[in-house]
């Protein structure tokens, strides 16, 4: 069942983040398999460079944090609050263009190729206007228990 914008809670109500290190503005789409977010770039926009924008690299924290609300969503389905996971690394992180630019609306866009006992690992792929900007493959983890004794807080 895929689940649209207008069924779906905030963003900051699905990942640990918060303040500005919450990146991504809203989850519009999610399913057992993806998600997709949207981020719209401005000149307030956490690690905005003047002149610049925001460098594409920060695409992958993007990814990341789309792919905590994936399963931000997943737990509330069975009544469990977010948890922290780990960005273990990534594969093949490619971008077209070394800077998203104030005014463009990113939509990012996670797909689930591999899940077993809190390992996963995501296909992202991020897009303007329907024009591929960047993309990576990205593994994940996050403990079943959410145990990690005085770092449990640390994303926040």
């Amino acid at each position: 069942m895929t689940e649209t914008s207008a069924t779906l809670p905030a963003a900051g109500e699905l990942v640990r983040h918060s303040g500005t290190m919450l990146l991504i503005g809203r989850l519009t789409e999610a399913s057992e398999t993806h998600a997709v977010s949207e981020v719209a770039i401005d000149e307030g926009s956490t690690f905005y460079r003047e002149g610049r924008g925001v460098p594409a690299y920060v695409g992958l924290e993007y990814m990341a944090q789309t792919i905590a609300a994936y399963d931000g969503v997943e737990r509330r389905r069975t009544g469990k609050p977010p948890e922290i996971g780990f960005l273990l690394g990534t594969r093949r992180f490619e971008a077209s263009r070394p800077w998203f630019e104030a005014g463009e609306t990113l939509r990012i866009r996670v797909d689930m190729t591999f899940n077993d006992n809190g390992m996963a690992a995501f296909d992202g792929v991020i897009t303007v206007a329907n024009e591929e900007r960047a993309r990576a493959s990205i593994n994940v983890y996050r403990p079943e228990s959410g145990g990690l004794g005085n770092l449990a807080g640390v994303a926040r």
